[in-house]
């Protein structure tokens, strides 16, 4: 928290000064006319709602007009008012970055009310030409869907279901493209994309999601599709819940293949939250706390006992909502997260269970917000975030001793179990000498298998010793002027993403056995360790800082023309990319000069080359209905250069030791793509450019029907690269044959560096199709929703097929993508990418009983992810290396994994001891039919399993919980 009080205090002065919100609200539109249709000037509007403390206004316009703003997600009923005319109601519900749309016909004096309810059916936003939905708790709470924020992404209609932890699925972009906000807040990882932040579920009132069409509006960047979503909020009322959830061994399905490992745990979870007014009508609180639980006990596996694993976490949020005038509304909210991990990492039969591992983090995230109504046209907006999510990872098995790269620490091989992770070697057909000198080795570490010692496996102690910090923070201001037919926005948007990183290696780190198969300097290597040069302690500096900061400036313009709207948008954007290690020198050619621990500036993309148009259209030709086509361009933001790319790498880099069979030290070789790199001149920002044409349709007071066709095109780029890779390994005709930098040599002359180079990759693209059938229906006692998605996801960059495990934090531009030979995009990359899922089937909804029981179901089906064959030997002519790990030796994507159908169900029964006072009892069954369907192949030819699944769709599992509600 001592990292947000400067903050704190100036944001608090700001919100004196400059009283503003960000877009974490929806708003309501429409006209007032008179029996006979005439619109009615001057008619008083006000909004009043549950989370609302103080009810806005506004009048008509002199077209009858009218447009609320800024209005916090909820129920609400408006009122319209005018002298001589009788008063009319409505209900509606405000949704989430979604506009309602309300006519009203006011009658003369004398006329009876009605109070009609609008909003709780299926409506269409006859205003937009987005591809967007929003889904409320109330749908959520009732469907099978799990705790945490990640587990919501499986509802968004069209996009893939997907169980891996770290990257998200694809959706017209890679893993890495999409937008992870919680109220609000950015919290993917920085520098990465992906989701490994935890915030959980419980606290969330509503999701909305954006997949394309994006206004210039809320500063959306994403290559994917962008989730917001908006924490629960106190009212006028007091209420809460306490509930606890668990999921015992014995309710977790046997894994019909692989290792059952992962899933023998006992998991609890328990939810405490209340709200309510401290202030009646003008401030309202809520907080809540959350602890998850895993733990698991007496496993074993192929080398024995595994220790104990323990995963507990501690969730404290908060939330303050406050109207001090009736024009002036403010949020604040802070997040607290502690997480502890033990006895993680033994994920495989074949890992020793000293190799387990353990984690710390934390995670705070910090929001002011608040939205001043100037007047009936007019709204001021401010809103500033701050995010932490700091880690440390340990091996659980610290091995005490100090390395060194002179020859003064030598490799102790007659206990290479206590020198690092030790990779047990296996025998290799027709190897006689390297089968003889390793068989010690694997009858001392290797695992017994049938009687017999066997190699391939893991043991000794985890390798690294990771202290990795998180930051970003942002803000920004916008104004909003209804003029006329024109809604007019204006935003700037600041901010800045840092990682801190600091890596060791537990002893030597990782070592593997080459067993004199190879030659250092002309001499036999027998052992190879590989570790951080971070460990070797003297002058070697602390933590890397890496960061990426960015600016946007945002103008949009929607034009209300008879039964059109026309959007009219742009986005302006600046990013600039920092590391450590150089100092800006003139009189060098390279520009720099070596100044360790030194922030420089690496790379800046300007302003007139990040513009983005955002085009639009819609006929409401019905008032009800639409056709809509729009235009629009992303410049993805998430980048990982400033770290891959920074100096500081050079002097915190992977070093190579290679040792002889008695373990002396031959000498060391720094890992050629872990070090500083130059980037070429005049690259051009990786861009998408998206065209889509839908029509929306009220197909009856409960259904609503939606049908969309959409393309997407990316190109421009950037990965690290062989200077030399276009010369050297064999393109094809039309690729220049020149090097990216002539004259790298004269700049690894002044400062070093290394002979890769960030490049714009000549050629490289991505293409997406898309033909979706979307389908809602809302009853009084049930809910459905549907999707069909025929979809084809084609091109010779893959972002999310880069390594062996791509469920991970891959770089972004600095990844195994065109590394030396028979990495490049000519080496059979163009093909279906591995996020494609040509078909998709999702439903899902729920049934409400007489008896205060509900039943939800959700069901999705989904074609299979692409895979290929990775083989070196296709490129033997070009490299002496060994490794198979992304050479393709076939298209990509020539071959599909099987189909996957999951089917999960809940039951909730409710026992109402008053109207105050509820107790629930509630069940969840997940992959109800046990489909464990295989995915991420083992693709290396010259491993082991080829062909098989390194991972499954988890097994069956059942979850119980109680809740008291008040």
């Amino acid at each position: 928290m001592h990292r947000f009080m400067p903050a704190l205090v100036g944001v608090l002065i700001l919100l004196v000064c400059l009283p503003a919100f960000g877009q974490q609200t929806g708003s309501v539109r429409g006209q007032v006319t008179s029996s006979d249709g005439d619109a009615i000037p001057g008619v008083t509007v006000e909004a009043s709602g549950d989370v609302l403390p103080q009810p806005r206004l506004t009048v008509t316009n002199a077209n009858g007009d009218y447009r609320l703003q800024f209005l916090p997600p909820g129920n609400y009923v408006l009122s319209y008012a005018l002298d001589g005319m009788d008063t009319a109601r409505r209900e509606v519900k405000i949704r989430l970055q979604q506009t309602a749309t309300v006519d009203v016909s006011l009658q003369t004096e004398g006329v009876t009310e009605v109070l009609e309810v609008t909003g709780e059916l299926p409506v269409i936003d006859t205003t937009s030409a987005e591809i967007k939905t929003s889904i409320d708790n109330e749908v959520i709470d009732q469907l099978p869907v799990g705790q945490e924020y990640r587990d919501l992404v499986k509802l968004i209609p069209g996009v893939q279901y997907s169980e891996e932890t770290v990257r998200g699925p694809s959706a017209g972009g890679s893993g890495q493209d999409n937008v992870y906000l919680f109220d609000g807040v950015n919290v993917g990882l920085p520098l990465f994309g992906t989701l490994s932040a935890e915030p959980s579920s419980h606290d969330i009132a509503e999701i909305s999601i954006i997949k394309g069409g994006a206004k210039a509006l809320d500063f959306n960047r994403s290559g994917g599709f962008t989730i917001n979503s908006v924490s629960k909020a106190g009212t006028n009322r007091y209420r809460g819940e306490v509930s606890y959830q668990v999921q015992t061994e014995d309710m977790t399905g046997d894994r019909d293949t692989g290792s059952s490992a992962e899933f023998d745990e006992d998991k609890d979870w328990a939810v405490f939250n209340v709200g309510g007014p401290i202030i009646s009508d003008r401030l309202f609180f809520y907080t809540s706390y959350y602890r998850p639980t895993a733990d698991r006990s007496s496993r074993s596996n192929l080398y024995g006992a595994v220790p104990d694993l323990d995963d507990t976490r501690d969730e404290l949020f908060g939330k303050l909502t406050f109207t001090p005038t009736d024009s002036l509304l403010i949020h604040c909210s802070y997040r607290d997260s502690d997480h502890t991990e033990t006895g993680f990492g033994v994920t495989n039969e074949a890992y020793n269970g000293t190799v387990s591992t353990g984690n710390d983090a934390t995670l705070e995230i910090a929001i002011f917000e608040s939205s001043l109504v100037i007047n009936d046209n007019s709204y001021l907006n401010f809103k500033y975030t701050d995010f932490a999510n700091e880690t440390s990872g340990r091996p659980d098995n610290l091995f005490n001793f100090g390395i060194a790269d002179d020859g003064s620490v030598g490799l102790d091989v007659n206990n290479l179990d206590q020198q690092g992770l030790l990779l047990v070697p296996q025998p290799l057909a027709g190897e006689d000498a390297f089968n003889t000198f390793i068989t010690p080795l694997i009858n001392r570490y290797g695992f017994v298998e049938n009687g017999v010692p066997t190699g391939g496996g893991r043991t000794g102690g985890g390798s690294t010793i990771d202290d990795i910090d998180y930051f970003r923070e942002s803000w920004q201001v916008g104004y909003d002027l209804l003029l006329g037919r024109h809604d007019l926005h204006f935003g700037y948007q600041w901010s800045n993403d840092e990682e801190d990183l600091s890596r060791t290696s537990n002893g030597w780190g990782v070592i593997s056995v080459p067993g004199g198969r190879t030659t250092f300097n002309g001499q036999p290597v027998f052992y190879e360790a590989r570790f951080e040069q971070q460990s070797l302690g003297g002058a070697v500096p602390g933590a890397i800082n890496s960061q990426f900061e960015s600016q946007s400036f945002e103008i949009n313009d929607t034009i209300h023309w008879d039964d059109w709207t026309f959007n009219l948008g742009v986005m302006f954007s600046n990013d600039q990319l920092f590391g450590e290690g150089l100092r800006e020198n003139s009189t060098n050619v390279s520009g720099f000069e070596l100044a360790p621990g030194n922030q420089y500036k690496m790379y800046e993309i300007d302003w007139d080359e990040l513009i983005s148009p955002r085009l639009g259209a819609t006929w409401s030709y019905n008032q009800r209905d639409t056709l809509y086509a729009s235009y629009s361009r992303y410049y993805p933001a998430a980048g990982s250069l400033p770290r891959a790319a920074s100096w500081a790498r050079n002097l915190r880099r992977s070093i190579r030791g290679y040792f002889d069979a008695s373990g002396n030290l031959i000498g060391t070789d720094p890992v050629s793509s872990s070090s500083g790199k130059f980037f070429d001149d005049d690259l051009d920002p990786r861009s998408i450019d998206e065209f889509i044409v839908g029509h929306s349709r009220q197909l009856s007071d409960r259904w609503t029907g939606k049908a969309h066709v959409r393309y997407r095109y990316g190109t421009n780029f950037w990965e690290d690269t062989n200077n030399n890779a276009r010369s050297r390994f064999e393109p094809p005709e039309g690729i220049p044959t020149e090097d990216y930098i002539p004259n790298l040599a004269d700049f690894r002359a002044e400062v070093g560096g290394s002979s890769y180079v960030i490049a714009e990759l000549d050629n490289a693209f991505t293409k997406y199709y898309e033909a979706s059938l979307d389908a809602e229906w809302r009853g009084s006692k049930a809910y459905f929703k549907g999707s069909y998605v025929w979809s084809h996801y084609y091109g010779n960059f893959d972002q999310d097929n880069s390594t062996t495990e791509n469920d991970a934090n891959t770089f972004i531009g600095s990844s195994f993508i065109a590394d030396g030979a028979g990495r490049q995009l000519w080496n059979f990359r163009e093909g279906n990418l591995r996020g494609d899922r040509r078909h998709q089937l999702k439903v899902y909804g729920f049934y409400n009983f007489d008896w205060n029981g509900s039943v939800g179901a959700y069901a999705i089906f989904q074609s299979g992810q692409p895979w290929e064959a990775w083989d070196v030997e296709v490129y033997r002519n070009l490299t002496g290396s060994s490794s198979d790990t992304s050479r393709y030796a076939e298209p990509a994507g020539s071959r599909t994994t099987d189909s996957h159908v999951q089917v999960d169900l809940n039951y909730t029964q409710d026992f109402k001891l008053s109207d105050r006072f509820n107790i629930q009892l509630r069940a969840d069954l997940y992959n109800a039919l046990d489909e464990q369907t295989g995915y991420n192949i083992q693709n290396k030819r010259n491993s082991a399993n080829f062909g098989e699944p390194r991972n499954f769709f988890n097994p069956r599992r059942f979850q119980l919980a109680v809740k008291f509600q008040f």
